[in-house]
């Protein structure tokens, strides 16, 4: 009776494992995260904010930002 036991257990564990094991590899290999730098999420302490009391610095429009291009070039 109890090597029925045992014999009965065996195929299940053996069942049990692959899943355990085969599961968790099977997504792995579906959706491999390849280059997780280029996500689009960024994490809260890499966004760019303003330190508490500091005023935050607005980008500068094209016009802006095309005339110190020139200005830059002009003092090589």
């Amino acid at each position: 009776m109890t090597a029925e036991f045992l014999w009965i257990n065996i195929p299940l564990m053996a069942l049990f494992f692959a899943l355990w094991v085969g599961v968790p590899m099977w997504m792995i290999f579906k959706r491999p995260d390849r280059a997780p730098q280029q996500t689009r999420t960024v994490p809260a302490y890499l966004h760019d904010h303003a330190p508490a009391g500091m005023p935050a610095q607005r980008e500068a429009s094209a016009p802006e930002a095309a005339e110190q291009r020139e200005l830059v070039e002009a003092g090589r």
